[in-house]
């Protein structure tokens, strides 16, 4: 069995390098339009068996509820990324074999972009690592899903390939733009739109006028 979890900040933190470029509420919008295209992209992969999303944010809860996705509240108590991680799949209804984390800003994921992630996922134990723009991690397949620590933050692609050598584990990257192309900065919000999609993301980003706002 694989397992997918979407980590989501709470929405009045999300996405404030965009501050000078979209309002909060339409920053919190730009945040749920990614979610629901990251979410329906894991949903796609026939080798997915659940798709679970982690958030402190209610608002964020219920669209994953809506989406279809388990709904997992992040406790108070969690200091972080890779705890809440940890908590998710402490937590997940499901008992997967192999776990892949997605984080919830790469909108331009498609399905045929995560099974190339899974295809190189080791079928007995093993680490797929693909890196973002900013040498960070925006995807990450474990088998089992335990088999290293969560290190996600700067330079976690780094932390992440430090972690399967040390423990001698096989590890692969997958260097796949979709994946790779987060989207934190106004460059970011440009070079989405060069590439046209039917995605929610797109569909909000036409509505709210942002290629005359980027100019």
């Amino acid at each position: 069995m694989i397992a997918t979890l979407v980590p989501a900040k709470a929405l009045d933190r999300a996405k404030g390098r965009l501050a000078a470029l979209l309002t909060e509420d339409e920053r919190r919008q730009l945040a749920l339009a990614m979610l629901e295209d990251v979410v329906k992209a894991l949903q796609a992969v026939p080798e997915i068996d659940s798709v679970a999303v982690i958030s402190p944010d209610a608002e964020v809860l219920d669209a994953a509820r809506a989406l279809a996705a388990e709904a997992i509240e992040e406790p108070p108590s969690v200091r972080g990324l890779n705890q809440a991680l940890a908590h998710g799949l402490s937590v997940m209804s499901s008992r997967p074999d192999a776990l892949l984390v997605v984080l919830a800003d790469v909108p331009a994921v498609k399905p045929s972009d995560v099974k190339e992630m899974l295809d190189a996922l080791p079928a007995d134990r093993g680490v797929v690592i693909a890196p973002s723009s900013a040498r960070g991690t925006s995807a990450l397949a474990l088998r089992p899903p335990d088999v290293i620590p969560f290190r996600f933050g700067e330079q976690s692609f780094q932390d992440h390939k430090r972690e399967a050598a040390a423990r001698k584990i096989e590890h692969a990257i997958v260097r796949n733009e979709a994946l790779a192309n987060d989207i934190d900065e106004p460059a970011d919000l440009k070079r989405l739109l060069e590439h046209p999609a039917e995605t929610a993301t797109h569909r909000l980003l036409a509505r709210l006028g942002v290629a005359a706002r980027l100019g």
